[in-house]
C-alpha cells in the first residue's frame, strides 16, 4: 500500500506540473493574437502560405554598380507602412510570419534581399559566398529602394524595422539620408560581431589584409577562416533560436529555393562589416528618430558592447527605447513566443505611441 500510495503521487506531482507548464505558456500575454508556435508546423502553416502567395510581390531593381535586388511587396490597403532590412544569410521569405503578423495589424510590408543573398545577385566568385566588396553598397542600394517606393506620399506612418546586419546598414542609412521614417526598431543590430578574444582593431587588420593578400592569387574572395559552401544546419545546439518549429520553417526555405542558399562570409565580408559597425557606433548621434533597441540576452553571434555604445550615442532624441530579452538567442523574430510575442507587442505599442505623438523626437 506504501509503495502503490508513493506512485500516485508521483504520477500526481508529474500531471501537476504538466498543468503549470501548459498554463504558464498559454499566459503569455498576445492581446493582438499574434501568430504563436502552437499554430504552425515546419513550413509556417497554411493560413501564412496563402497569404504570401496572395499578397506578395516581387519585384528588382538596380542598386549600386546596376547590380540586381530583389524586393518584395505586401500591399493591402493600408494608410501604415514598415520596411524590413533583414540580417545576413537572410531571404525575403524568413519573414513571411512576421510580414504576416504586422500586415494583420494594418501595415503595408516592403522587405529587401541586401545584394549577395536572398534572391539578388551573388558575388565574390560563386553564389555560396557570403560577399560584398563595400559595406556602404548595402548602404546606398536601402537608400535607393525607400526612394522608390514614395513612402511619404502614400502612407501617413512610415517605419524602419532591422535585424542582425539589418540593423548595422539601417543605422548608417538613418545617419547618412533624407529618409521619410518616423520611427526605428532594432532587433539584435550588428554593431559589434562575437569575435573571441580577438581584438577589433587587431581584426580588421588581419581581415583586411588577408583579403588583399587573397586578391593577389585569384578572383574568388576567400572564407573567413573554417568558412564555406551553404550546409543544412540542425536545430541541436543552434545559437539563433529555441523555437524548434521556427527553426525548420528558416531552413525549409533553403530547401525550397536552393538558390537562396548561402554559406559563410568572406575576408572581405567581415574586413568592411567591421569598419562599417565602428562608424554605425561613432555617428549614431546624427539618427534623427525615435529608435527602439531590442537586445538578445544570450546572444552568441553579436555582443552587446556595439549595441550599448550605439544606444548611448543616439542622443538626439529624447524618447528612445533599450529592451533586453533575457535568455533570448540571436534571432528574436524567430524565436520561441516567450520571447518573441513581448518584443513584438513592444514594437507595436512603440508605433502606436509614435502615431499618437506621444514620442515626439525633442532632444
Amino acid at each position: 500500500m506504501k509503495k502503490l500510495t508513493q506512485v500516485k503521487l508521483i504520477i500526481s506531482l508529474f500531471f501537476l506540473s504538466t498543468s503549470f507548464n501548459v498554463a504558464n505558456a498559454n499566459m503569455i500575454e498576445n492581446p493582438l493574437q499574434l501568430s504563436t508556435e502552437s499554430s504552425l508546423t515546419r513550413a509556417f502553416n497554411a493560413k501564412i502560405e496563402d497569404f504570401w502567395k496572395e499578397n506578395a510581390s516581387s519585384h528588382y531593381f538596380l542598386g549600386s554598380d546596376n547590380k540586381n535586388i530583389h524586393t518584395i511587396s505586401i500591399v493591402t490597403g493600408n494608410t501604415k507602412a514598415i520596411v524590413i532590412s533583414q540580417g545576413r544569410n537572410e531571404s525575403v521569405l524568413k519573414y513571411k510570419e512576421v510580414a504576416y503578423d504586422l500586415n494583420k495589424q494594418g501595415y503595408d510590408i516592403f522587405l529587401i534581399d541586401h545584394r549577395g543573398q536572398g534572391f539578388s545577385e551573388r558575388f565574390g566568385g560563386d553564389s555560396h559566398r557570403g560577399h560584398v566588396s563595400l559595406f556602404q553598397d548595402y548602404v546606398d542600394d536601402l537608400n535607393q529602394y525607400v526612394l522608390s517606393l514614395e513612402l511619404a506620399q502614400k502612407y501617413s506612418q512610415r517605419y524602419l524595422l532591422s535585424h542582425s546586419m539589418g540593423g548595422a546598414i539601417s543605422s548608417l542609412y538613418l545617419q547618412q539620408y533624407q529618409h521619410p521614417f518616423q520611427a526605428s526598431v532594432f532587433f539584435s543590430p550588428m554593431l559589434s560581431i562575437n569575435m573571441g578574444v580577438l581584438p577589433n582593431f587587431l581584426a580588421k587588420i588581419i581581415t583586411y589584409t588577408s583579403s588583399e593578400v587573397c586578391s593577389w592569387f585569384t578572383n574568388t574572395a576567400c572564407y573567413v577562416p573554417g568558412g564555406g559552401g551553404y550546409k543544412e544546419k540542425s536545430f541541436t545546439d543552434n545559437v539563433l533560436t529555441h523555437s524548434e518549429k521556427r527553426f525548420y520553417s528558416s531552413q525549409f526555405n533553403f530547401q525550397q529555393y536552393p538558390s537562396t542558399q548561402l554559406g559563410e562570409p568572406t575576408m572581405r565580408w567581415l574586413a568592411t562589416s567591421l569598419s562599417a559597425m565602428e562608424q554605425a557606433v561613432e555617428h549614431a548621434h546624427k539618427i534623427n528618430i525615435p529608435i527602439l533597441l531590442f537586445q538578445s540576452g544570450a546572444d552568441k553571434v553579436v555582443t552587446s558592447t556595439g549595441q550599448n555604445a550605439f544606444y548611448k550615442n543616439v542622443t538626439y532624441c529624447k524618447y528612445n527605447k533599450f529592451v533586453v530579452i533575457d535568455d533570448a538567442k540571436h534571432e528574436i523574430l524567430i524565436e520561441a513566443d516567450e520571447y518573441r510575442l513581448p518584443a513584438l507587442n513592444q514594437t507595436l505599442q512603440f508605433f502606436t505611441q509614435i502615431e499618437q505623438g506621444k514620442l515626439t523626437c525633442i532632444k
